[in-house]
C-alpha cells in the first residue's frame, strides 16, 4: 500500500458565487465543484456517496463507486457527501482523504427570462480569461506549512452561472429553432432523430472545455448528434441560417467581425515569412575569457598581446591590492585622450589621460620631446624632468610601470627551478569558467615541506597531540604544498602521515585533517566511494561532485578512482543508481561537455524549443532531451538557452523542472542549472543547507570548504553574505566547534594566520647555498650491443637449440649473453611472433638450475627483473631483506617509480603494501622511505643545512644514550647525494669520526646494512657492488641470487669500474672469485657477462 501523508490533501471548491443568508456548502445543480492539490503530478479520485475513494478498485458491487478527477462538474440534488484523495502518479504515495457535505438543491426548469438575465450577468464577466477556469497546481506556500490560513481565488465561470438544464431548455425550447425534434427531455440527449440515454449517477456528466471525455467513458464526438461537447457537454451541429443557430448564438456571432482573407492574401503572407526566415543570419556572440597571467611578454611587433599583458597585469594588481582596487574602481572614466609609452633604466612607464566626465573636453597637455642636437661634446646629462600633469578638472592620468626584463638573469638552482614550475603549474581543480575567482586559501609565502614535517612530527609525538600546530600546517598551505608535505612525511620518517592523524584525531577534525592530505581527484573519489558504499546512497553528494566538475576534473576523478580502488567509477555507481537519475550521472561521467566560449544564438533558440517540447509542451516528459542538452551544451550556450526559454515560457527552467520531474534526477537537473547561472551561489546554498536547522551535515561542509576554499571561496563568501544577511564565518562559529571550527575558520580565511617564533625563523633561517660541479665519474659495461644483430636469425637460433632431445646451452649462451637489453627483449618478442610460443615459458622448461634462473632474468626489461625479485623475496615462509635493501637502496627515483608500477602490473599489489606487511620496525621505515623516490637529485648544497644535519646525526647517535634511528632515516633518505657528501664532511669535523663507523657502532641487523648501503652507494657506486659480489661468494656457500641480481643488473652500467674495485679491495680479479665458485653452464654464463670469457678456456 501506498505510503499516507506524503501528499497535500485534495481542496474541494464550490466554484459560485457567496449566496447571503445560506451557509457555505449550500449549492444548487448548476454549481460547478473543483477540486486540486498543491502537490504536482498527482491524480484525484473521489466518491460521491460517502465512502473512500478506492483509487486502485473504481467499481464496487458491479458499479462504478469511485471516480478519476478530470474537470470541475455539477452535482444532482439532495445531500451529497464528497471523499476525495490524491494518489502520486507511481502510486506510492497518498495523501489523507478529504470529506466535504453538500446540500444540492435542484433549481428546476428555468423559463426564458429567468435564462436572459443569468445570460446577461454572464456577459459582464466575459472579461475573465480562460485559464481562470483552468486547475492549478503550485508548490504549497510558506504560511501553509506553519497552519495559517490560505485565501484561495474564488473561480467563476459563465457556465456557473448559467444552468446546464437552463442552457439544454433554450436550445430545446427556443422560438427560433424550426425543428422541434431537438428537444432535450431529463437525461436523454436527441437530436436529429438520434438519442443518448445517460445513466443515472451523483453528477452530471460535464465536459465544459470539450477536449477530455466524459466521467461516463463516452467521447463527446462519439455522441450521436453532438459534436465538440462545448461548456456543458455537448453542443449542436450547426446550420447555415441564423434561425438555426438558436439565441446565444445569434448574438455572439452579431458582435463578431469575419475578415475575409483571399488566397492572393494568403500566397503574399506565406512569401514575406519565408523571406524572414531566410535573412535571418545565424547570431553567434562570443564569450571572451581574462588573458592568461605571464611573467614576461613576447614583444616583436604583437601590439595586442602587449596590451593583453598589461592588462592581465593590472587586473592580478587589483586582486592582490585592495587599496589601488578602491581608487581605481571608485571614478566614473571617461575615453582615452593620450597614451605615452617611455623606457627607463629598469623599466618602462605607461602614461595614460583619461576624460573626466562632466568636465571641458580639451586635449591633455603633451610631454615635450627631446631636441635632437648634432654630434657634439656631449654636456653632462640633466635629471630627467617628471611629465606634467595636467589639471585635475581635465582628466585623471594613470601610470603604468612596468618592470623592464633583465637581459640577463641569475641561474637559480635545478631543483628550486623544477619545484617552482611543480608549485606553479595550473591544477583543473583549481580552474573556474567565466567568472572572476579568488580562493581564501594562498600559497604559503615561507613553505618548507622539511619543516612543516618536523612540526607534524612534533605535534603527534608522546603523550597528547598539539592540534593547533596541525592546523597551523594544514589549514594554511595550499593542496600542492600539502601533498609535498605528505610525500616529504613519508621519505622522512617512512610512516604514512594520513594514517598518523588518524591514530592521533578524531571526529570531524580528523575526516577535514584526511580530507587536506589527499589530493583533489583522490579526495573527490574517496567522497564518491563513500557516497556509494554499504546500505544506502548518498545522493547529495554523487550530484554535487558529478553535476559541479569540469570535464579535466572528471577525468581526473575517474583515473583516480581506478587507480585507487581497482574498479570503473562508472560501474560503481550505476550499480547503485537508477532510472533517470542513473542516466544523468552516467552523462556527466562522461566529462564531454562542451567547453567552447561561443554560442550560436540561434541553435540556443532551438534547444530552448526542444526543452519546451519535451516538458510543457507534451503529455509526460521526455528525460533525454533534457538530458542531453544540459549535460553536453557549454555554459555560455546554455545561459542563452535559459534566458530564450523563457520567452517561450511563463515559466524559468527551473520552474519547468521542478514542475516536470521529482526526486534525485530533479534534484540532479536543479543542479547542472544553478551552477551554470551562478556557482558560487550554488555553493553559498549548499553550505547554508548543510548548517541551518537541528544538527549539521558535516560531510557536504568539509567537502564544500576544502574542494572551493583555493577556488572561488571569495565569492562564496559574498554571495552567502547577500542571500542570507549573515557571514559565513558566524554561521561556522554557531554551528561548528573545538578544532574542527578552527580550522574550517582557517581555510575560508576567518582565522588569523599563524606568525612564526623566533625559535622558528631561526630554525628555518637562511640557506647558504652553493653550485657544485660534480666530479665526472666514468662508467663501462662490459655488455655492448651487439653489432650484426639480426632478431629473426637470433630466434632460429635458440628455437633450434631448444628443439628435439636435449638442448643447446652453449647456443643460447652464443645469443642471449651477447645481446643488450633492447635487443634480448626484441628477441623476446619476435620469438612469439614467428612461434606463437613464449620464450621465457620455453627456456624454463628446458633449462633448470642457477642457468635457468640467469637466461630468463636476461630476458625480462630491468623494472620487470626487480619486481620479480622483490616479489620472490617476500614470497612464502620468511623474507629476504638483503634483496629488497640490495635493490631499493641503490636505485634511482626514476628506476623505483618505474619498478612500482610493474609491481602492480604483475602482481596485482602495490609493493608500498607488500612491504609493509613483510618487514616492521625501522627497517620497514627505511624501506617505505626509499619508495617514495623523492630524494632531490640536483647539485647544490646548503653548507648550512649540512652543518645542522651533521649536528642532528651526532646527537641521534655518537652523544645519546641509545639511538635515534629516526633522524638517520630523515637525513640519509630525503637528502641529495652531493648534500650528504657534504654532511658526512662536516660530521667527520664535528666528530672526528667517518659516518660508516658510527652507523656500524650504533645500529645493528638489516638496519645496519640499510644505512651502509645507502652510504655505499652516495660515495662510490662501483665500490658498493663490489662489496656486494664479494658477500655473496665470501666463506661457505654463495648467495646465487645475490650474485646473478648484480651480474645482470650492472654488466651493462659499470661493470668495468667494479672489476677494478673488486680487484683492488679484494686483491683477486672478479672472473677467477666467479670461476672458483660456480660451475657448468651457469659459470659460463657469468664469465660471459662480466666479459671474463678468458676463465671459461682455462
Amino acid at each position: 500500500m501506498p505510503s499516507a501523508g506524503g501528499v497535500y490533501p485534495p481542496v474541494i471548491n464550490a466554484l459560485r458565487r457567496t449566496a447571503s443568508g445560506k451557509p457555505g456548502n449550500f449549492i444548487d445543480t448548476s454549481t460547478y465543484i473543483q477540486i486540486d492539490t498543491e502537490t504536482p503530478d498527482c491524480r484525484i479520485f473521489f466518491s460521491t456517496d460517502g465512502s473512500k475513494p478506492n483509487p486502485f478498485q473504481l467499481k464496487s458491487g458491479g458499479r462504478e463507486s469511485t471516480f478519476r478527477y478530470k474537470g470541475p462538474f455539477t452535482l444532482k440534488g439532495g445531500k451529497r457527501t464528497l471523499k476525495t484523495i490524491a494518489v502520486t502518479r507511481d502510486g506510492l504515495k497518498e495523501s489523507n482523504v478529504v470529506t466535504k457535505t453538500f446540500q444540492v438543491e435542484d433549481t428546476g426548469t428555468p423559463t426564458d427570462d429567468d435564462f436572459e438575465e443569468q445570460y446577461e450577468s454572464a456577459l459582464n464577466d466575459s472579461h475573465r480569461s480562460e485559464s481562470d477556469f483552468r486547475p492549478k497546481y503550485s508548490q504549497r506556500p510558506a504560511s501553509a506549512a506553519s497552519g495559517s490560513k490560505v485565501k484561495r481565488r474564488e473561480y467563476k465561470s459563465m457556465n456557473s452561472l448559467v444552468p446546464k438544464q437552463s442552457q439544454m431548455q433554450v436550445w430545446s425550447e427556443s422560438p427560433r429553432v424550426e425543428n422541434n425534434s431537438h428537444r432535450y427531455d431529463g437525461n436523454t440527449a436527441a437530436y436529429s432523430g438520434h438519442s443518448v440515454q445517460i445513466p443515472d449517477g451523483p453528477f452530471n456528466p460535464t465536459n465544459y472545455s470539450g477536449t477530455q471525455v466524459n466521467f461516463w467513458g463516452v467521447a463527446p464526438n462519439s455522441i450521436p448528434g453532438l459534436s465538440g461537447a462545448v461548456g456543458s457537454g455537448y453542443s449542436l451541429p450547426y446550420g447555415h441560417t441564423d434561425t438555426e443557430l438558436g439565441y446565444m448564438t445569434n448574438n455572439m456571432l452579431q458582435s463578431v467581425e469575419q475578415p475575409k482573407v483571399t488566397m492572393s492574401d494568403l500566397r503574399r503572407l506565406i512569401q514575406e515569412e519565408s523571406e524572414k526566415l531566410t535573412a535571418r543570419p545565424a547570431v553567434v556572440e562570443y564569450i571572451t575569457k581574462e588573458p592568461e597571467l605571464h611573467p614576461e611578454s613576447k614583444g616583436s611587433g604583437d601590439w595586442k598581446g602587449q596590451i593583453d599583458h598589461i592588462y592581465a597585469h593590472l587586473l592580478d594588481r587589483c586582486q592582490s591590492n585592495p587599496s589601488f582596487r578602491r581608487q581605481i574602481g571608485q571614478p566614473p572614466l571617461g575615453k582615452i585622450m593620450s597614451a605615452d609609452f617611455d623606457e627607463e633604466d629598469h623599466s618602462f612607464l605607461l602614461t595614460i589621460g583619461i576624460a573626466k566626465p562632466g568636465c571641458e573636453n580639451r586635449a591633455p597637455p603633451q610631454k615635450p620631446k627631446p631636441k635632437v642636437q648634432p654630434p657634439s661634446p656631449k654636456p653632462p646629462p640633466e635629471p630627467a624632468k617628471p611629465p606634467t600633469k595636467p589639471s585635475l578638472s581635465l582628466k585623471a592620468l594613470a601610470k603604468v610601470s612596468m618592470v623592464k626584463p633583465p637581459v640577463k638573469t641569475t641561474t637559480k638552482p635545478k631543483e628550486m627551478v623544477e619545484k617552482e614550475e611543480k608549485l606553479k603549474k595550473r591544477d583543473p581543480f583549481f580552474e573556474t569558467e567565466e567568472y572572476e575567482a579568488e580562493g581564501t586559501l594562498k600559497p604559503w609565502p615561507a613553505f618548507n615541506a622539511e619543516y612543516d614535517c618536523e612540526k607534524l612530527r612534533k605535534a603527534m609525538k608522546g603523550i597528547g597531540t598539539d592540534e593547533k600546530a596541525i592546523i597551523n600546517v594544514l589549514g594554511y598551505r595550499n593542496s600542492n604544498q600539502r601533498q609535498e608535505v605528505v610525500k616529504m612525511f613519508k621519505t622522512m620518517f617512512g610512516k604514512d602521515l594520513v594514517k598518523e592523524l588518524e591514530g592521533e584525531l578524531s571526529g570531524n577534525f580528523r575526516s577535514c585533517c584526511k580530507a587536506l592530505c589527499l589530493p583533489p581527484d583522490n579526495y573527490d573519489a574517496s567522497e564518491i566511494k563513500r557516497a556509494i558504499k554499504g546500505l544506502g546512497t548518498d545522493e547529495d553528494a554523487l550530484i554535487e561532485i558529478l553535476c559541479t566538475r569540469t570535464n579535466a576534473q572528471i577525468k581526473a576523478i575517474n583515473a583516480a578512482y581506478s587507480r585507487e580502488y581497482n574498479k570503473e567509477m562508472e560501474k560503481d555507481v550505476v550499480d547503485d543508481t537508477s532510472g533517470n537519475f542513473k542516466k544523468l550521472l552516467v552523462a556527466q561521467i562522461q566529462g564531454n561537455r562542451d567547453e567552447s566560449p561561443k554560442f550560436d544564438r540561434t541553435a540556443a533558440q532551438e534547444d530552448a524549443q526542444a526543452l519546451f517540447k519535451a516538458g510543457e509542451g507534451k503529455w509526460g516528459t521526455e528525460e533525454s532531451v533534457f538530458n542531453m542538452i544540459l549535460c553536453q551544451r557549454s555554459f555560455p550556450h546554455l545561459r542563452a538557452v535559459f534566458e530564450e526559454y523563457g520567452k517561450l515560457s511563463k515559466k524559468t527552467i527551473e520552474e519547468a523542472i521542478k514542475s516536470e520531474f521529482s526526486g534525485d534526477i530533479k534534484d540532479g537537473l536543479l543542479t547542472v542549472v544553478r551552477v551554470i547561472r551562478d556557482k558560487p551561489g550554488y555553493f553559498a546554498a549548499k553550505l547554508q543547507k548543510a548548517m541551518k536547522g537541528l544538527g549539521t551535515d558535516d560531510n557536504a561542509v568539509v567537502r564544500i570548504v576544502v574542494s572551493r576554499s583555493e577556488c572561488d571561496m571569495v565569492q562564496i563568501k559574498r554571495a552567502f553574505e547577500t542571500e542570507f544577511k549573515k557571514p559565513l564565518g558566524n554561521w561556522i562559529k554557531d554551528d561548528t566547534s573545538g578544532d574542527y571550527k578552527e580550522i574550517i575558520l582557517a581555510l575560508v580565511g576567518d582565522r588569523p594566520a599563524p606568525v612564526p617564533s623566533a625559535e622558528e625563523a631561526e630554525a628555518q633561517g637562511e640557506p647558504e647555498l652553493e653550485e657544485i660541479e660534480e666530479e665526472h665519474i666514468q662508467r663501462d659495461g662490459t655488455l655492448k650491443p651487439f653489432e650484426n644483430f639480426n632478431v629473426n636469425a637470433d630466434c632460429e637460433a635458440l628455437k633450434k637449440a631448444m628443439k628435439g632431445l636435449g638442448t643447446d646451452e652453449d647456443a643460447i649462451i652464443s645469443v642471449l649473453g651477447h645481446r643488450s637489453t633492447a635487443q634480448r627483449l626484441d628477441i623476446v618478442k619476435t620469438y612469439k611472433t614467428m612461434f606463437g610460443k613464449d620464450l621465457i615459458a620455453e627456456l624454463k622448461s628446458e633449462l633448470s638450475g642457477n642457468f635457468s634462473h640467469t637466461v630468463t632474468s636476461l630476458c625480462k626489461s630491468p623494472a620487470e627483473r626487480d619486481a620479480d625479485e622483490l616479489r620472490k623475496a617476500m614470497k612464502g615462509l620468511g623474507t629476504d631483506e638483503g634483496c629488497l635493501i640490495e635493490i631499493l637502496c641503490t636505485r634511482s627515483n626514476a628506476e623505483l617509480d618505474e619498478i612500482c608500477k610493474q609491481f602492480q602490473t604483475r602482481h596485482g599489489k602495490k609493493l608500498e603494501e607488500a612491504i609493509i606487511s613483510e618487514t616492521s620496525g625501522h627497517l620497514k621505515r627505511l624501506l617505505v622511505s626509499m619508495l617514495q623516490a623523492n630524494r632531490p637529485e640536483g647539485n647544490t648544497i646548503d653548507r648550512r643545512k649540512a652543518r645542522n644535519d651533521a649536528k642532528a646525526l651526532s646527537e641521534a647517535g655518537e652523544k645519546k644514550f641509545g639511538t635515534d634511528e629516526s633522524r638517520f632515516n630523515v637525513i640519509l633518505c630525503s637528502r641529495s647525494f652531493p648534500q650528504l657528501r657534504a654532511t658526512f664532511a662536516e660530521y667527520e669535523k664535528l666528530t672526528g669520526k667517518d659516518i660508516a663507523k658510527s652507523i656500524e657502532s650504533e645500529m645493528s641487523g638489516d638496519l645496519k646494512n640499510g644505512f651502509l648501503t645507502i652510504v655505499g652507494c652516495i660515495r662510490s657506486e662501483a665500490t658498493q657492488f663490489a662489496k656486494t659480489f664479494y658477500d655473496s661468494m665470501h666463506g661457505l656457500g654463495t648467495n646465487d641470487d645475490s650474485l646473478i641480481r648484480t651480474v645482470v643488473s650492472r654488466c651493462e652500467i659499470d661493470m668495468v669500474q667494479i672489476k677494478q674495485h673488486f680487484e683492488q679491495n679484494y686483491k683477486q680479479p672478479l672472473g677467477k672469485y666467479i670461476k672458483d665458485d660456480t660451475s657448468g653452464d651457469y659459470c659460463k654464463i657469468l664469465l660471459t657477462l662480466v666479459g671474463e670469457e678468458s676463465y671459461i678456456k682455462k
